[in-house]
């Protein structure tokens, strides 16, 4: 018999849902604002609405639901039923039992986990990991976080805090993290430190030859897709910015290799949709910081899943009985 679960994903933005199969059959796609900003009663609103919304989507077209599975931001506590720590961009969302609300309002077992080791499940089970026992997966974006998945099932850690590499110290006394550590990988790979790499390149073009210059300009905010964007179209410095990143996010994953033994390394977020230009840079510098046996049974891909990733995620927590709200 086929299985389905209403999943939900929790953005900063936006909150998606949908009905997934445990064939991977994604259904009934559904989305609302998340409204973070009027707090943590009406971000649980809009949970309850867009739960009860394809539960009776699911009624009407006869489909058992096992479960309800949720991605979000924040460190999960199923005894408590909710966050616990994390969600700094979601004001007031720890310590909200959403777990124990969503089983007393709807009586159907409820799962819930970390939004990117959810993405990790997703891409494992039904995206760029299909087959594969032992997966790291990095998604790079404002940060860095991670999934890790080890003969099949999800490494967690003593404290269900096992992810977090983008707290990685890639660079001993290097820039202050927000984390309080100095030299964390994501102040060099994800968005701060790629755009740190980006100003320290520009400020050397003194004759400001490169085409971001007139791109910055006219859109007046410098990002990420210009710099690859410029690269893409052989501009000197933009490829220079881009080797630089490449090898920066590197030094991570060749880490994770060297420790975990991967047989692949999916990385996903922000940052990724780059596409192959990042890809090929970072594989460039792979070499040089990993262990030749490592490297040579890990291969290192792009996410596949893109903005479902999240929706797939919270389905392999339902099917896989992850983080089980227990009374």
């Amino acid at each position: 018999m086929i299985r389905h679960a209403v999943c939900l994903d929790l953005g900063g933005t936006n909150l998606k849902g949908g009905i997934v199969s445990d064939r991977g059959e994604f259904s009934h796609h559904q989305s609302l604002p998340s409204e973070v900003e009027k707090g943590p009663e009406q971000i649980l609103h809009n949970l309850k609405t867009l739960a009860s919304i394809l539960l009776r989507d699911a009624e009407k077209d006869s489909i058992p639901i096992q479960g309800i599975g949720v991605s979000t931001p924040g460190i999960i506590d199923t005894d408590f039923g909710g966050l616990t720590g994390g969600a700094v961009n979601l004001p007031g969302w720890q310590n909200t039992p959403f777990m124990k609300v969503l089983f007393e309002e709807f009586h159907i077992p409820v799962f819930a986990h970390n939004d990117v080791t959810a993405t990790a499940l997703g891409e494992a089970a039904y995206g760029a990991g299909v087959g594969r026992n032992h997966v790291i997966m990095a998604s790079v974006g404002t940060g860095i976080g991670g999934g890790i998945i080890i003969n099949g099932k999800l490494y967690e850690g003593a404290t269900g805090y096992a992810g977090e590499i983008g707290h990685i110290v890639t660079f001993a006394g290097g820039h202050m993290c927000n984390c309080g550590v100095k030299g964390c990988w994501e102040e060099y790979a994800a968005l701060r430190g790629i755009m740190r790499t980006t100003q320290e390149h520009l400020d050397r073009d003194t004759r400001r030859e490169s085409a971001i210059f007139s791109t910055r300009d006219k859109e007046e905010e410098l990002t990420p897709r210009i710099v690859f964007d410029a690269a893409r179209e052989g501009d000197r410095v933009a490829l220079n910015i881009v080797d630089e990143i490449g090898s920066n996010t590197a030094v991570g994953l060749g880490s994770l290799i060297n420790i975990f033994d991967p047989d692949m390394v999916i990385i996903g977020g922000g940052i990724a949709e780059a596409g192959d230009i990042y890809l090929n840079a970072i594989k460039t510098h792979i070499p040089g910081w990993s262990l030749p046996d490592s490297r040579e049974g890990v291969e290192i891909v792009l996410a596949k899943l893109g903005s479902k990733a999240g929706i797939f995620g919270a389905s392999a927590l339902v099917f896989g009985d992850i983080n089980r709200y227990m009374r």
